[in-house]
């Protein structure tokens, strides 16, 4: 028979994990009441540990730059070569969001705003990739002495919401119009980022910013990317008709 601590099941593990966490709790509010008792009051004052002396973030948790490179095919999105590196960081920040909703406590109306920033992240994430092909797709398609007859040139606006509607009509990705919906409401309540703006719909008692919406938004994020790549990327580069 095995031993308890050599127990796989889900369960054994499970509990395994809730003590782990029980721990480390413990040990970070500990380590808070030390800087405390040295005369500190964080987060107004904080003692300056060196880096290596600070906790350690586990390894593997993030994914690195090349894996999101070569996952969303940056490198083919966008030419230029500084944006595709800072798509690649806002893919990588998205991760650091999840460990920090997937592994800490936290209520009320901060949970709320982890779940904003989260979410506005996505959102600025999906906006580049559409906004991206987008113009590319206009500036080729603009070489056509008949882009003004095509029911799929996209005409050149510098907005997302009249880049989507465009695309929409178009019928050129494969999306559904509970697709376009999801975008939309993330797109709406990002443009609430600012705190002045936040104020006159409320989102905080609203909870508008939440897990669903947050999930909701990963998955719409990965079917965008797949569709763009497969229905209107190609487009940047020759005719979309002739692809029919």
């Amino acid at each position: 028979m095995k031993s308890e601590n050599n127990d796989n099941s889900f369960s054994s593990l499970s509990a395994q994990l809730e003590e782990n966490n029980k721990k480390i709790s413990a040990l970070m509010s500990e380590n808070e009441d030390i800087l405390r008792r040295m005369g500190y009051k964080p987060p107004a004052t904080n003692m300056a540990l060196n880096k290596k002396s600070r906790i350690i973030f586990p390894s593997g948790y993030i994914r690195t730059k090349s894996y999101f490179a070569k996952k969303y095919r940056l490198n083919e999105f966008f030419s230029n070569a500084e944006l595709a590196t800072n798509m690649a960081y806002a893919l990588q920040l998205s991760d650091l969001y999840n460990f920090i909703l997937n592994r800490f406590n936290i209520w009320g109306p901060l949970e709320t705003m982890v779940y904003k920033a989260a979410i506005i992240n996505y959102v600025c994430i999906i906006e580049s990739f559409i906004g991206q092909v987008f113009d590319d797709m206009h500036k080729y398609c603009g070489k056509c002495d008949k882009h003004n007859h095509c029911e799929f040139f996209m005409p050149k606006v510098n907005n997302f919401a009249q880049k989507l509607d465009a695309i929409e009509k178009s019928g050129i990705l494969s999306l559904t119009s509970m697709h376009y919906a999801q975008i939309r409401e993330a797109y709406h309540l990002r443009n609430h980022m600012h705190i002045y703006t936040a104020a006159r719909q409320n989102e905080h008692t609203q909870k508008a910013f939440n897990t669903r919406l947050h999930n909701d938004i990963i998955k719409i994020m990965q079917i965008v990317v797949v569709s763009l790549y497969n229905d209107m990327l190609p487009a940047t580069k020759t005719c979309y008709k002739d692809t029919l």
